[in-house]
């Protein structure tokens, strides 16, 4: 399997992989709504704000549910028919925000919360590699290991690259989720999509000392 579309089972088919959990309803999310390691912190706590959409008209998850950028999550709560935005900054309290992404089959979306490590020992390409060897674990050691080889700075240029092709993606895999794997391999892969740029820089981030200790 190419690398780049491996990437697309980590994040973003977490119904059939281990390294996102799906989102909690405002019902079970009562112990908080950040991530640790590898996982999607929700919108039940942080810096939130909420309210109905389009004036009266009651939310839904397929129109609302969604990433506005890298490091902000919208969310409905189809119940009370409300939006709710939070940083997921916020929502990865004690942790590191890699992106904002599409973290379930059914284009739920969720904050990738990780621990960074203190020296950047795999550049951007190197990172990206890193957790896509990881695509057939059963838990989230080998992720967790791969962002402890790397620093934040790097953690964070990989996850804008991301973040833009989720985004970019986001309306195809609504309409046609058996699509969606294809679309955000590919915008990763090339840059498509707007992502030029942010595939650019993750490319030009200069590669690591092979000399330095792991």
């Amino acid at each position: 399997m190419d690398l780049r579309k491996a990437l697309v089972c980590i994040a973003a088919l977490a119904g059939a992989c281990s390294f996102f959990e799906e989102l909690q309803s405002a019902e079970s999310a009562e112990d908080g709504g950040s991530g640790t390691g590898n996982g999607t912190g929700n919108a039940s706590s942080g810096n939130a704000s909420s309210g109905t959409s389009d004036g009266d008209a009651p939310c839904t998850i397929a129109s609302h549910d969604r990433c506005l950028d890298q490091d902000t999550l919208q969310t409905c709560d189809e119940p009370s028919g409300e939006v709710t935005v939070s940083s997921c900054n916020a929502l990865c309290t004690g942790t590191l925000n890699f992106s904002c992404v599409i973290a379930s089959a059914e284009v739920q979306h969720g904050c990738w919360c990780v621990v960074p490590g203190e020296i950047e020992r795999l550049n951007c390409t190197e990172l990206e590699e890193c957790l896509l060897a990881c695509s057939a674990a059963t838990t989230t050691a080998c992720a967790d290991a791969c962002f402890d080889r790397t620093d934040a700075g790097t953690i964070r240029t990989y996850g804008a690259l991301v973040a833009c092709a989720h985004q970019g993606c986001d309306d195809g895999c609504r309409e046609s989720p058996e699509g969606c794997s294809a679309c955000i391999s590919t915008a990763i892969a090339s840059g498509t999509g707007d992502c030029a740029l942010e595939r650019s820089v993750c490319d030009a981030d200069a590669p690591t000392d092979p000399w330095f200790p792991e």
